[in-house]
């Protein structure tokens, strides 16, 4: 398993510190970290920023696997739907000029006056929409399992299924499971046929954890391989089953997050090592 890092693990250091993409890529840089996914929320000046991010990730031997956007087809306005559909289409260039063909989208969330089957219809459609753009741009769209209208394995399945394209498959997120009651290990086993790409996030129960689940559980994020998912059994079981896309770390822990981010690491070298394998 080779690890990957989201810039989202680092989220409150950037914000903080006012932290450019080129920052984050520098920190990947010294601590030997050679693959990274960027989102389009990080972006201070995209038009300004991209050539010289895509220069330092050339020049340094750093791999962008995944590209992420923030869209939301649960709106009310086909103009809000066609905001997400335009989004999402929007990052195929900034994907292709960062060399990544996969690129990170949500549902959306469900909104109050809005059900749930209305959510549904408008997400599938704008996601038909974006996997036919995708299939002619050569993108692989990753839906990531997050909030109330796709966040339970059979829920993301049936988007999938119901947009009916290759260029649409899962982003398995192993710790949002737990924040809509659903474990990790039930599932991956309908997903698996989908899975394009991982996000490596660990949660733990905590009494006073600031994720709360729709069953009322209160969750703290973990350094990976601490929490409650069983992460090297779902990785076993991702091996197992011929999963060859990206494992990208998405830590969500509490303070020091540089610190969390080694001590996720040092469990994908821990992982590696009993597992046969070299430094990811």
């Amino acid at each position: 398993m080779k690890l990957s890092l989201s810039m989202w693990s680092l989220h409150r250091t950037v914000r903080a510190g006012g932290w450019t993409v080129i920052d984050f890529l520098s920190f990947c840089r010294k601590e030997g970290i050679d693959s990274v996914e960027l989102l389009n929320v990080f972006w201070q000046n995209q038009a300004r920023e991209l050539d010289e991010v895509v220069r330092y990730t050339r020049e340094n031997g750093i791999r962008v696997v995944s590209y992420a956007i923030g869209n939301d087809f649960v709106s009310a306005s086909e103009e809000g739907r066609s905001a997400a559909l335009r989004e999402i289409t929007d990052a195929f260039p900034v994907a292709k000029a960062l060399g990544t063909s996969v690129v990170r989208v949500f549902s959306g969330s469900l909104h109050p006056g809005i059900d749930y089957d209305q959510a549904r219809g408008w997400i599938i459609s704008g996601l038909s929409e974006a996997a036919k753009r995708a299939e002619e741009a050569g993108i692989t769209l990753a839906l990531e399992n997050h909030g109330q209208l796709a966040g339970r394995g059979g829920q993301v399945k049936d988007i999938i299924e119901q947009v009916g394209s290759k260029a649409l498959r899962s982003t398995f997120d192993t710790g949002n499971f737990l924040l809509v009651d659903e474990h990790p290990s039930q599932a991956i086993e309908p997903l698996l046929p989908y899975i394009a790409h991982v996000h490596v996030k660990d949660f733990k129960r905590h009494p006073e954890g600031r994720y709360q689940s729709l069953g009322g559980q209160t969750f703290e994020g973990a350094v990976a391989g601490e929490g409650d998912t069983r992460l090297a059994s779902l990785i076993e079981r991702l091996e197992a089953s011929g999963y060859a896309g990206a494992y990208v770390l998405e830590y969500e822990g509490t303070g020091d997050e540089a610190v969390g981010i080694r001590g996720s690491y040092a469990f994908a070298d821990e992982y590696n090592r009993t597992h046969g394998e070299g430094r990811p």
